[in-house]
């Protein structure tokens, strides 16, 4: 189930003049064009909710049919037959309603879009005249003794109405997490931020992101719930500085912005204008990443940082800029050796390298942390990332160039190439961050645990012989799973579904 949020515009003034929540299951095709249907129906008794309460204020306005048909009439005419069944069906509705009040007539129409939306619950808000508050006199069957009323400033609402433009609260709800996330880590507070300017910034980076199968939005979510767990449970505060956990956080949000679900040697074969613009510096959708964020904070009304002082604005952006930088594996592998050395010497507050080092580290650890949670949640990431590899791999055949192995659903062997990937990068990553925070061993052993699960897979295999030509097959079938541990953040339950109460 999910809420749907629809801004309902009167088309002679061009604002939206009242807000309709339904809440209801995903809607079919024909439900969508039934759906249009309803906020026609609406407008059409919101224009008569409208001129009873300028008659006569709330509560309990009563009309006789003679003193308001004739007004109503006149705006509802329309040629004959221009109206579907559906259509009708709310012109008779709004016919017996004449003597009514405006709050009796809301309800009357509350639960008529029930019945045709099939909802649990459905309420309209109304738009003040001068546009800056929602009110409404009806909540689910209930007529209240007098109207409620708040600021078209309050959240997604506001943003709604401004926009123009539908949302489901499913759609929001992991920006609804993001601001939660900030305003318990302090930022929100510490840095004196607007929420209206936060939740527009949050929503244009949502907005930003594409739709591959991986590199998508819940990715990002992901990776910016996962740094908000290390906050938490390794105590940052001890280790960095308000700023820098806070960079990091916002650069998990916007660290793969409008990624195409391709490489950077793939924008480099294909030429691609991304490469064109950054190939000469290298990690060319890393800066694309960081360029769309700093787009995003130019835009009207989203910049979060707007009221830093000079010093602290520039600080923050060249943070965001090395910990966005720092997701490209290859910058990983060049600064290995230093983290290793920090590492063994122990790190230290007062040193400004191993403030860079560590930031890098954590965005990094943030990034691969699918490779930490339950074997079922591991197993399922591993099938969006091959998709979105193969179908790199599908445009370069095109193109006439042969893809590497990990690239071509005809040559992966999946089983082989997670172990890989894991002995050679996650694994080490993980070690690393054990060392440097001992309360982090559950993460290094539950990678470690997950590389044992594809060793079965892959001895699975070898038995029994290949499945098929295509790759993606391996994750057809059930492997022994190992017991979900409730504990472990973002695994999956039993079913298969994201399991929630995560911390």
């Amino acid at each position: 189930l999910a809420v749907l949020i629809i801004p309902l515009v009167d088309k002679d003034s061009g604002a939206v003049v009242c807000v309709l929540l339904v809440h209801c299951s995903p809607l079919s095709d024909s439900d969508e064009q039934n759906l249009r249907a309803l906020e026609r129906h609406t407008l059409v008794a919101y224009r008569r909710v409208q001129a009873l309460q300028k008659l006569q204020p709330w509560p309990q306005v009563s009309l006789s049919t003679s003193s308001s048909q004739t007004s109503l009439a006149k705006a509802e005419k329309a040629p004959e037959g221009s109206y579907s069944e559906l259509d009708c069906k709310i012109l008779q509705l709004c016919g017996e309603l004449y003597d009514l009040d405006a709050a009796s007539l809301q309800l009357k129409v509350i639960n008529y879009l029930k019945q045709e939306t099939q909802s649990l619950c459905c309420c309209l808000l109304l738009v003040s005249e001068d546009n800056h508050q929602l009110f409404c006199q009806v909540v689910g069957d209930r007529v209240l003794e007098e109207e409620i009323s708040f600021s078209l400033t309050f959240g997604c609402l506001g943003q709604v109405v401004e926009d123009k433009k539908s949302i489901t609260l499913k759609d929001i709800s992991e920006v609804g997490a993001i601001l939660s996330m900030l305003q318990d880590m302090n930022f929100i507070n510490t840095y004196k931020m607007d929420r209206q300017t936060l939740t527009r910034f949050c929503l244009m980076v949502k907005k930003g992101y594409r739709d591959p199968p991986y590199h998508n939005w819940m990715h990002a979510f992901s990776v910016s719930h996962f740094c908000y767990l290390l906050y938490k449970n390794l105590e940052l505060v001890n280790y960095l500085e308000d700023i820098e956990i806070f960079a990091l956080f916002i650069s998990c949000m916007c660290h793969d912005l409008d990624h195409r679900g391709t490489n950077n040697s793939f924008q480099v074969a294909s030429k691609s204008v991304l490469a064109a613009l950054y190939s000469s510096e290298g990690s060319v959708m890393e800066r694309h990443h960081f360029a769309q964020a700093i787009a995003i904070l130019n835009s009207q009304g989203c910049n979060i940082f707007d009221h830093f002082s000079r010093k602290d604005y520039q600080r923050m952006l060249d943070l965001m800029r090395d910990i966005i930088l720092a997701t490209d594996l290859a910058h990983h592998l060049r600064i290995f050796k230093d983290l290793q050395k920090m590492a063994e010497v122990g790190y230290d507050p007062k040193n400004k390298q191993h403030h860079s080092l560590l930031l890098c580290l954590l965005m990094t650890s943030c990034d691969l942390s699918d490779q930490t949670k339950g074997w079922k949640t591991t197993r399922k990431i591993a099938e969006l990332i091959y998709k979105e590899f193969f179908s790199q791999g599908d445009l370069e055949k095109a193109m006439g160039n042969r893809p590497l192995e990990m690239m071509d659903r005809e040559k992966a062997y999946i089983p082989e190439l997670q172990i890989s990937f894991m002995e050679h990068i996650a694994m080490p990553i993980y070690k690393l961050l054990q060392d440097l925070f001992p309360k982090a061993s559950e993460l290094y052993e539950r990678v470690a645990s997950n590389r044992e699960q594809w060793t079965k897979v892959s001895h699975k295999f070898t038995i029994r012989g290949l499945p098929s030509n295509n790759s993606l097959d391996f994750l057809d079938e059930e492997y022994d799973p190992q017991e979900p541990d409730p504990q472990m953040n973002g695994c999956l339950d039993a079913e298969g579904h994201p399991e929630s109460g995560a911390e």
